[in-house]
């Protein structure tokens, strides 16, 4: 009768038959497929790194496996998983059930079970371990009547059911939980208990004694041992455990605490249970730390108080002084005999002034204000200007019991700095005016002599131009030239110079009108390139509609002038609302606006190069310009309080990024991103 074990899966043959002739392996492999289809029962042969061999198709069927779980090569605990996930065993469960199961194999060499196949069937499963570590399992149907299973199955069903829950129950506990039996040699565990010897988790399992899991314990660092040696801590605590009392700590080399409670069982063994009692002990020893503390404090705040840089005075609500520093009567040629707790601040401001600090007005003003009670209810900062030129801030600090503190700090070097830095910086704005307008005036008193240049130029050609040789013709058309160039450099610094020279207010700026009436502008030079402009709608900002007409211009120019030879230029504009980010970002946010075209590009080394005025990556005679363009778009974000960078690669086009602030405050744009413009020449 054929059985439903017909085929086998066709796995690779042992490690020991590899390396024989050909004919020899498939006879082999045949053999070995028809002891395995011929067998009656399921069967499968597991090798010693528990990687399937080989299994027939029974196996399959009664363990419920399919043929994409069960494939060669798959893992012994990965089948065992993959029932047990059948079964709705929790996960947490799983591993734990695992690891049981090969305990079991290892340390009995082989046990048999009875279990309920997915199939509604009983089943009957024998798991061996043999001696080279391979497993073979099989598992055939019972044919149990109606009386059941016998006698001893039944019991071995109730007792495993039993052992499951019990474990489970043992591993939900808080504590770690162990039994030895009369010979110290360990019964059961729980998962917690393994937790409190992190160090010898592979050698604890049912059977070793105590004395082994101590001793190794102790030589892989698993305890603070306070100084005493390894076999001095071992006997100490093999007392503990072989006459359990009372219970004791024991500090692990990770930093935990644990509680170790020991007490004998009617036939002789050791219930052992270990109680996590870190928490408890950290609070113990911060309260230590902080009685230490309160005992060094009175020194470490003299030392403390005695080595600022800055003199401190406490005075109490009645304005007596309560303690100071060396820093303070320093400062103030102060004698410690005088100044000292219990005086009065007023009669501090008397004493100060009778020993000449202060000049006539600054002594009428300190007596003035400093008495005052209510200038010491509320934090104040003021400046001493002392008769010997020194400037002393004293800020005063409110406490919750009516007193105050006050420290007082020598700024004169900082007041002397901070006055040359303000006459530095007057000296800078009004050279850099007049640099601005000496720029503007200059451009405007060059237009009039190259209007006489082109004007007479003109004439001459007119006039005489027939006339004129070639070489004549030449000189002319070149003068013509470099009229024409002087005029677009004349025009282009007079733009950069009114970036800031010519400051519009800042308004609520539609730069979608700005961008299509750019686009306007250059309709013919997009046109004539046949060019092609992508743009999303750009939201309302706080910004100057004209600079930011010329920022969007000088951009788009560039990317229509530095196109590919005979490629027509394609360019896509985007832009993006960014919220702020840290307090450093605009409280508004920002807007991000992108310009990518595919033109020519540039090498990023130069990236810095391309926004300084006059600078140029190109010859003239390449591409018409003055190198100004992008320098006045740079001055012009700087003004804004944005920034703009660009980023190339030679003969696959330039990105530029724009970021100004939407506005000076916490407005935000309410216009929502979609397309707007769209211009194409065909």
């Amino acid at each position: 009768m054929e059985t439903t074990g017909a085929k086998i899966a066709q796995l690779p043959l042992s490690p020991a038959a590899q390396g024989q002739p050909a004919q020899t392996e498939r006879g082999a492999s045949s053999e070995f497929a028809a002891v395995l289809a011929g067998a009656d029962v399921g069967l499968a042969l597991f090798g010693d790194d528990l990687k399937l061999l080989a299994c027939n198709d029974l196996y399959r069927e009664l363990c419920g496996h399919s043929p994409g779980v069960i494939q060669p090569g798959v893992g012994y605990p990965d089948l065992i998983r993959a029932s047990l996930r059948r079964e709705a065993m929790p996960e947490d469960h799983i591993d734990l059930t695992i690891e049981k199961i090969m305990t079991r194999l290892s340390q009995s060499g082989g046990y048999t079970i009875r279990y309920a196949a997915p199939n509604g069937r009983e089943v009957e499963v024998n798991r061996r371990r043999l001696a080279t570590g391979a497993i073979v399992e099989t598992v055939r149907e019972t044919k149990a009547g109606a009386g059941g299973a016998d006698l001893g199955t039944q019991f071995e069903h109730i007792a495993e059911a039993a052992r499951q829950r019990m474990m489970h129950a043992l591993d939900v506990m808080a504590d770690g939980f162990a039994l030895y039996d009369a010979n110290d040699r360990l019964v059961v565990y729980n998962r917690n208990y393994l937790k409190t010897k992190p160090h010898v988790g592979d050698i604890i399992m049912p059977g070793v004694k105590f004395e082994n899991i101590l001793r190794a314990s102790i030589e892989r660092g698993t305890y603070v041992t306070n100084g005493m040696d390894a076999e001095s801590y071992f006997n100490q605590r093999m007392h503990y455990h072989s006459n359990p009392g009372a219970a004791y700590e024991v500090h692990l080399s990770d930093g935990r605490w644990v509680q170790v409670t020991e007490k004998r069982t009617a036939d002789g063994g050791i219930v052992g249970i270990r109680s996590d009692i870190t928490e408890m002990k950290d609070r113990e020893l911060d309260l230590l730390r902080i009685s230490r503390k309160l005992h060094a404090k009175n020194s470490q705040f003299d030392v403390a108080l005695n080595n600022m840089i800055q003199g401190l005075c406490m005075f109490d609500r009645d304005q007596r002084l309560s303690v100071c520093n060396r820093r303070y009567l320093e400062i103030y040629g102060f004698s410690a005999d005088v100044v000292k707790p219990g005086i009065l601040l007023s009669d501090i401001m008397r004493h100060s002034i009778s020993i000449g600090n202060y000049t006539e007005a600054e002594a009428a003003r300190a007596i003035a204000e400093r008495p005052d009670p209510t200038r010491l209810r509320k934090r104040s900062t003021i400046k001493q200007r002392l008769k010997d030129g020194r400037v002393i801030a004293v800020m005063n600090e409110p406490m919750p019991d009516g007193g105050s503190i006050a420290t007082y700090h020598d700024i004169t070097e900082m007041e002397v700095h901070a006055q040359k830095l303000q006459e530095h910086a007057l000296r800078l704005e009004t050279s850099n005016k007049e640099l601005q307008e000496f720029a503007y005036v200059a451009s405007h008193d060059l237009q009039e002599p190259l209007r006489k240049i082109e004007a007479f130029s003109d004439r001459l050609i007119r006039k005489y131009g027939k006339t004129l040789p070639e070489d004549g013709q030449m000189f002319v058309d070149r003068m013509q030239n470099a009229a024409g160039r002087m005029r677009q450099l004349i025009n282009a610094l007079l733009s950069y110079s009114r970036v800031t020279t010519t400051k519009n207010q800042f308004v609520n700026a539609d730069l979608d009108q700005v961008l299509r009436e750019v686009l306007s502008d250059l309709q013919i030079r997009i046109e004539e390139a046949k060019g092609q402009i992508r743009a999303t709608k750009l939201p309302v900002i706080e910004a100057d509609p004209v600079q930011m007409r010329q920022l969007l211009q000088n951009i788009l120019s560039n990317a229509l002038k530095f196109r590919k030879p005979g490629v027509a230029p394609e360019i896509e504009i985007t832009s993006a609302v960014r919220p702020p980010v840290g307090l450093a970002e605009h409280p508004s946010g920002t807007l991000a606006i992108i310009i990518k075209d595919n033109g020519i590009g540039f090498d990023n080394a130069y990236k810095d190069q391309i926004f300084k005025i006059f600078q140029r990556l190109h010859g003239r005679m390449e591409y018409e310009g003055t190198g100004i363009g992008l320098a006045t778009c740079r001055k012009i974000v700087d003004r804004h309080g944005g920034m703009i960078d660009a980023d190339g690669r030679p003969g696959d086009g330039t990105t530029f990024m724009i970021v100004l602030p939407i506005a000076r405050d916490d407005a935000m744009p309410q216009d929502g991103p979609g397309m707007s413009v769209a211009t194409t020449a065909a």
